[in-house]
């Protein structure tokens, strides 16, 4: 059981973070803007949607042909969306105003998220390279 735990906390932790991190973006969104109208609600899902893409677009040479199964053990403990509803809180919905706020919160949380991810996944594999090329019996 402990083995089949483990592997369906590796595969869901990517979305996962991601459904945090989106989650508490709309509802920060609300909470310091009002309920959404529908074309907030809309708004709200092009500036996600359109996060992805581009930083999709960034990575489109290097996307896997499969969704891979094994991520570094540190994205399980899922840190990136406090890091993705503390940008948000951060960020000044108010002060742009409720269209552009609805849009933004959402963008800078996936943008968070992927990036924060990313860095994460680069950072662990170059130290893994790093360990990797050194000599047998270096300490």
């Amino acid at each position: 059981m402990n083995n089949a735990i483990g592997r369906v906390t590796s595969i869901l932790s990517i979305p996962y973070g991601y459904t945090v991190s989106l989650w508490s973006a709309g509802a920060l969104t609300v909470v310091r803007l009002g309920p959404p109208s529908v074309l907030d609600v809309l708004l709200f899902v092009l500036g996600a949607v359109t996060a992805f893409v581009a930083l999709a677009g960034v990575g489109h040479d290097h996307l896997d042909a499969e969704v891979p199964m094994r991520v570094p053990w540190l994205v399980v403990v899922n840190l990136f969306p406090i890091v993705a509803a503390l940008v948000v809180v951060a960020f000044p919905a108010r002060v742009l105003g409720r269209a552009v706020g609805y849009f933004a919160d959402s963008f800078l949380a996936t943008a968070t998220y992927i990036l924060s991810l990313a860095g994460l996944i680069r950072g662990a594999r170059a130290w893994r390279e790093r360990v990797a090329a050194r000599p047998v019996g270096w300490e």
